[in-house]
């Protein structure tokens, strides 16, 4: 059975509004997502291109199956989205893009 990487991306306006995003993050969204089935987590920072461009917060959630996933996004992914946009709606700057992957291979730690 295939793990799944789901990659939440949001694009905040500044690093500003990137620092309360984090804040809002972790720990607290990131233990209920874990709460609901993810295994793993991994926030990550991409490096922005220049001081007037969006600051961008990836975050990676590993669940153990497809299963363990779609259950994830029955039982508790819109309350956790709703918090979201509660607290960072897109009229405020910040927009949200999702990804869902298989982990085909991994190395390493």
């Amino acid at each position: 059975m295939a793990q799944i990487l789901y990659t939440v991306r949001a694009t905040c306006p500044s690093l500003q509004v990137r620092g309360r995003f984090l804040a809002w993050l972790s720990p607290n969204h990131v233990l209920e997502v874990m709460k609901g089935g993810a295994t793993a987590v991994r926030i990550v920072l991409p490096d922005r291109e220049s001081d007037s461009a969006p600051a961008v917060v990836e975050t990676q959630y590993v669940f153990p199956s497809r299963k363990a996933f779609e259950a994830y996004l029955r039982d508790h992914a819109p309350a956790l989205r709703a918090d979201g946009l509660k607290h960072f709606p897109p009229e405020g700057g910040v927009s949200y893009a999702r990804q869902i992957a298989e982990v085909a291979a991994e190395f390493g730690e």
